[in-house]
């Protein structure tokens, strides 16, 4: 008996390109690999890669604010763009200081988030609070640990952050290509559990 009143919007088309969706996950898992073996330039390719972003984030703002011209925020589209396209420019031209900085400004988010959670987990009356205290503390001690070795974490945090993120999208990539294959029947109908 197959139920195909719950069936997910577009399952049809992930059954179909399973393989390619695996694929995609076995690539990304390998390029998470890379970047985990070769840090130091996963580093710099993440800058980079945020850089360039910036700065056609700031072409379009500044596009965006001629477009606006007589609907007001004029000025505050220019400088929002002019200000996207210089930090672009400042992380391309000096990778290794914009790296600094980030990585920095994530060991303070990681030092004041885990104390905010461990906290705010012991003040509450969560249910399984005890998994918020664990990854509070966690954060802490990754907060503590990139400030001690700061400016050295710059070298490698950034790109091991990159590579894991990777590897746990290529996972998820393939263990939904997986579900896909093996959740559907040839008709796009759910298999009925016996």
């Amino acid at each position: 008996m197959a139920n195909t009143g719950m069936m997910m919007p577009g399952m049809e088309d992930f059954r179909r390109n399973w393989g390619w969706l695996l694929t995609l996950g076995i690539a990304l898992f390998i390029l998470g690999l890379l970047a985990l073996s070769m840090t130091f330039t996963s580093t710099l390719a993440a800058v980079y890669v945020l850089g360039l972003l910036l700065v056609i984030a700031g072409v379009f703002e500044i596009s965006n604010a001629f477009h606006r011209i007589g609907h007001g925020g004029l000025w505050f589209h220019l400088f929002t763009g002019v200000l996207d396209i210089v930090t672009g420019f400042l992380l391309i031209a000096f990778p290794m200081a914009g790296a600094a900085a980030l990585t920095m400004i994530l060991a303070v988010f990681f030092l004041v988030g885990g104390l905010v959670r461990i906290f705010g987990s012991l003040m509450t009356k969560l249910p399984n609070r005890g998994w918020a205290v664990l990854s509070g503390v966690v954060d802490f001690i990754l907060g503590i640990v990139l400030l001690a070795s700061w400016p050295v974490s710059a070298l490698w945090f950034l790109g091991m952050v990159v590579g894991i993120g990777l590897i746990f999208r290529g996972i998820w990539w393939a263990m939904f290509a997986i579900s896909a294959r093996h959740t559907l029947d040839g008709k796009g109908e759910t298999r009925a559990a016996m």
